[in-house]
């Protein structure tokens, strides 16, 4: 049997930079999507993007020639998110500074104490599977602790026992960072729940004074300056596609 033509109208807006399948699913039922003039509610609908006219509260969307990926150094105090809360800054003035299109959306967030490596992208799809738990990209982290942690307590944090919120973290990796001292570690995680390091050294009697993140999978902070930019090379984006697909391919890991 022949697939559908085109590809459904929500993977479309999101590709398109419009956020999540969710969010887009809402702009869908709120009726604020046409096809060819015609305003669509139907979630199932699919669209050929070289054929059909596809807007969103009356403005065309096309697809990106070329999506494009974003590495950010979030500075500490930041919120990530484009609007500020609570008197904290946002990452609105970084995005305008750097004059990156209002397509590009961070993926994903750091907590506003939280600094390093956050990306972005017009890849709505990107976006999406990179935030899923089971892509099981490891994320890394400098941790600095508020006193030196014991070889017993490391078990307990990376051997997927710990639960927060009623339900076990998922096994994860932590080394001592060999150019500190005992209360400096480098921690690899695959999920992203709410301020999870904080709140797994917290369950094991220990405060997290600075976290920092330095890699999404095979892409690394280095050297950028905070508050900063920088677009991924070919290669980055590549290395970084394949991961993905790999971890979607692969299915969750525990």
């Amino acid at each position: 049997m022949n697939p559908e033509p085109g590809m459904r109208l929500n993977r479309f807006l999101a590709r398109a930079g419009f956020g999540s399948r969710r969010s887009v699913e809402t702009l869908i039922t709120a009726g604020k999507v046409a096809v060819d003039g015609k305003k669509v509610t139907d979630l199932g609908r699919r669209v050929d993007p070289a054929r059909d006219t596809v807007t969103v509260e009356g403005a065309p969307v096309k697809l990106p020639e070329d999506f494009r990926i974003y590495a950010f150094h979030k500075p500490a105090g930041v919120v990530s998110t484009l609007a500020a809360q609570g008197g904290q800054a946002s990452l609105l003035p970084f995005r305008l500074g750097a004059d990156i299109p209002d397509r590009f959306m961070p993926v994903g967030r750091l907590d506003s104490e939280t600094t390093g490596l956050l990306l972005w992208t017009d890849d709505g799809s990107l976006n999406q599977d990179l935030c899923r738990p089971g892509t099981g990209l490891w994320k890394t982290y400098l941790v600095e602790l508020n006193e030196p942690l014991p070889p017993s307590a490391v078990p307990k944090l990376t051997g997927g026992t710990l639960e927060l919120d009623g339900r076990p973290v998922r096994p994860c990796r932590l080394r001592m960072d060999m150019e500190q001292t005992n209360r400096h570690w480098v921690m690899e995680v695959h999920e992203g729940r709410r301020r999870q390091i904080r709140r797994m050294f917290n369950a094991v009697g220990f405060k997290v004074l600075r976290l920092h993140r330095t890699a999404i999978g095979p892409v690394a902070l280095g050297k950028l300056r905070p508050g900063d930019f920088r677009r991924l090379n070919p290669r980055e984006v590549e290395t970084l596609r394949q991961a993905v697909a790999a971890g979607v391919r692969n299915g969750p890991r525990r």
